[in-house]
């Protein structure tokens, strides 16, 4: 250690392969991956962040389609926070959020503990039944549900009839139409769920199973002792992508309810449209977006530190 110390700085970080180099050195060693970088900095930019700037400038004017804006400081603001319909769409698109990520969560849980246990053809055919729905068109699956649920013809009305029951009005009264559009949702996206839990429950070791039952351990000890302990941060990083996700939602509710009947499912996604194209507002509809961009900020912040302290358990 004494020897060590002895030896200039230099000395050192030649010995250990930490000689310091300038912006230009490692500029001319890795020239052909900035060639290959800055086209997409340049696009990436210019599509992503550009737009987000440009809106962001925009909250603080009146801007309208096909009309100048001129700057009003935070009055777009203050609207967002003072109007009752803003407020009530911003809960009611908390409650969709949680809705669907958590149905979608259990169920890609359940699709994929179901894809575990099944082997070569039968597993294939099922794991395409499954991810049938995620791979369709949202418009698409809005336009399905609508059909399902009517009234006169509906699907599942008519099942309901089968079996002597009277079905609800699900997209006419009371909160059924909400919670046609929580089912609706997750139908469509619980297999992006199922994919990552199947990849990781298939990354357990077989002979993790294998001593538990040797211990002992019934199946479903075994699931609580040896699955789920792997599962918590594919669980983290699944909320994370379907709460960001789920905010931005929609085509599929627009097309099954379209923020009716009357607001009974105005979400702010939806919102954000009618404000934008049918009242012509962009400025406001721009703030709403910001609103949800900073939805979408504060749980990936919850996430990103649930698995900061997920992996310190490991550290």
């Amino acid at each position: 250690m004494a020897q060590e110390q002895g030896r200039s700085r230099d000395e050192i970080r030649e010995r250990y392969g930490l000689n310091e180099e300038t912006f230009t050195d490692r500029i001319r060693e890795n020239w052909a991956g900035y060639v290959f970088i800055i086209p997409t900095f340049i696009a990436f930019t210019g599509l992503f962040y550009y737009p987000i700037l440009r809106g962001v400038s925009m909250t603080f004017t009146n801007t309208r389609l096909g009309e100048p804006g001129q700057f009003i400081g935070l009055e777009n603001y203050i609207w967002v926070v003072t109007n009752d319909l803003f407020v009530y769409a911003f809960i009611l698109t908390i409650g969709f959020v949680v809705g669907t990520t958590f149905l979608q969560l259990g169920l890609g849980l359940l699709a994929a503990l179901l894809l575990n246990e099944l082997r070569d053809v039968a597993k294939d055919w099922v794991g395409a039944l499954i991810m049938s729905p995620y791979f369709s068109a949202p418009l698409a699956g809005g336009v399905i549900w609508m059909w399902f649920l009517d009234n006169d013809f509906g699907f599942v009305v008519k099942a309901f009839g089968i079996v002597g029951v009277d079905p609800p009005a699900f997209l006419a009264t009371g909160m059924w139409p909400f919670i046609s559009l929580i089912i609706a949702q997750t139908w469509h996206d619980y297999a992006y769920s199922a994919i990552i839990y199947a990849a990781a429950i298939s990354g357990i070791p077989k002979e993790q199973y294998e001593a538990a039952a040797q211990s002992g351990a019934n199946r479903l000890q075994r699931f609580r002792d040896v699955t789920v302990p792997r599962l918590l941060i594919p669980t983290i990083v699944i909320l994370s992508l379907r709460t960001a996700w789920n905010i931005a939602e929609f085509s599929q509710p627009f097309a099954l309810t379209g923020g009716g009947p009357g607001t009974r499912t105005m979400i702010l996604s939806i919102l954000t449209y009618r404000v934008a194209f049918v009242n012509n507002n962009f400025a406001r509809a721009y703030t709403i977006g910001m609103a949800m961009i900073l939805l979408s900020m504060t749980a990936a912040v919850i996430y990103v530190k649930a698995i900061d302290e997920e992996e310190n358990l490991y550290v």
